[in-house]
Parts: C-alpha cells; structure tokens; sequence
C-alpha cells in the first residue's frame, strides 16, 4: 500500500495591495494564476484550477 505524501507548505508574507493584481502563467496547465503572497522579493502565484504554488523566476522592483 503506497503511503500519501503531505503537501509542502511554502511559507508566504502579505503581498502589497498594488502587486495584487499580477497574473503568471501557471506552469503546469498554463492557465492564469493570480498573486498570492511573496517570499523574500519574489511574487508568489496560486493556480485556482491546479492549486499549484510557484514564484516569478525574473526580478521585480518592489517600491513600499
């Protein structure tokens, strides 16, 4: 019997509310995903169809 593996939890901080309506393709289905968090400087997106967690891989300039 195969053993069910828990989700990895990627700790994410409060996005400001002016990078909240970034979009990324997904990279799984390649759908829009909207902007979820951040972790460090990066954007964290969510996939609503897939539920998958990804970050931007290029810089951005956060101006708080």
């Amino acid at each position: 019997m195969s053993k069910r593996r828990r989700k990895a939890e990627i700790k994410v901080l409060p996005l400001p509310n002016a990078y909240m309506s970034e979009i990324a393709a997904c990279p799984v289905c390649g759908k829009d995903a909207e902007a979820f968090g951040r972790r460090a400087l990066q954007i964290v997106f969510r996939c609503k169809a897939c539920k998958v967690l990804f970050k931007r891989t290029h810089d951005l300039s956060f101006d708080f």
